[in-house]
């Protein structure tokens, strides 16, 4: 790909990135200002609220249960503990200051990904892919006002550091982005795709490890965030046991970090029709899935309620 199209491409990713996050400034505004169905007015930066509010609980109690007010889902803290200290500053300022504070770090940390995401992916359908999975993915973390942004940051880091040979600091990167334990996932992915041997695993499980050790010298901690990850998530419901399990692991929003991840296999495979094939059966499958996972979870328990 040539650098004139690598520029393009990249302009037009970020000034879409740019368009997104004035559009959810522009919603947020009309939000406060006018009444909307509840499943506009009610999701509007409700992730953020309740991070904020698991914030307040402090780190003794960070799994404990969140008081909520009317109309916030009674979502319990899912997170690794680390991510009380790495959210913690937005507990220092006003809600109505923060949310915009948290818009303009994921614009500014998704154009740094753009940028970097063309320099490292060479085929330009898996980087139009990439850029779709991470434009959705966006939208949707951007409409929440979720975290998403920040796992896909410390993934890409942890991604570059191992192509510059450097272990542990990806293995560090590595750690960082487990505050959402599906991030996980990321290491069976570089097995896949050869790009680390099993010998490697140290440099990953070690500083992973030491991150849990709190979980460790403290079990009961571990249990309550162990409870909260398997116990049943208030308004997430499904036709099966297993579906509100999976729309924690996967939602929309999560694309931002699994599509980087589909990405590196992609990129990983040296036949060009048996690329293209794979691809394009994994695009199917996941319009598919959310499809049917955003049906069943949100919308039928909505018109059914």
């Amino acid at each position: 790909m040539s650098d004139e199209i690598h520029y393009t491409i990249h302009r037009n990713m970020v000034i879409l990135l740019a368009s997104i996050t004035l559009f959810l400034f522009i919603s947020r505004i009309l939000v406060n200002v006018f009444d909307f169905p509840f499943l506009l007015d009610g999701s509007r930066d409700v992730d953020f609220k309740i991070l904020l509010l698991g914030l307040k609980n402090g780190l003794v109690n960070f799994y404990d249960p969140i008081i909520v007010p009317e109309g916030v889902p009674d979502w319990p803290p899912y997170y690794l503990y680390i991510w009380y200290f790495i959210f913690y500053p937005m507990g220092l300022v006003p809600f109505e200051v923060g949310v915009y504070i948290w818009d303009v770090l994921r614009l500014i940390t998704s154009s740094y990904i753009v940028l970097r995401g063309f320099k490292i992916i060479k085929n330009r359908r898996n980087l139009l892919w990439f850029y779709f999975t991470l434009a959705v993915g966006f939208f949707i973390d951007g409409w929440y006002n979720n975290c998403n942004f920040l796992i896909i940051f410390f993934l890409l880091f942890s991604y570059t550091s191992l192509e510059k040979d450097k272990m542990w600091l990806s293995g560090i990167f590595f750690a960082l982005s487990t505050i959402k334990i599906n991030s996980i996932l990321f290491i069976p992915i570089l097995l896949i795709a050869k790009k680390i041997k099993v010998k490697d695993l140290i440099y990953y499980i070690l500083p992973f490890m030491l991150l849990c050790l709190p979980y460790i010298i403290f079990p009961d901690y571990l249990l309550q965030m162990l409870t909260n990850w398997t116990g049943i998530t208030p308004g997430i419901q499904g036709l099966t046991f297993l579906d509100p399990i999976i729309w924690k692991a996967v939602q929309p929003s999560h694309l931002m970090f699994l599509g980087f991840m589909f990405i590196i296999i992609f990129e990983s495979l040296e036949n060009h029709k048996k690329r293209d094939l794979i691809r394009n059966i994994v695009i199917v499958i996941l319009i598919a899935f959310y499809i049917y996972i955003s049906i069943v979870v949100m919308i039928l328990p909505i018109i059914f309620s």
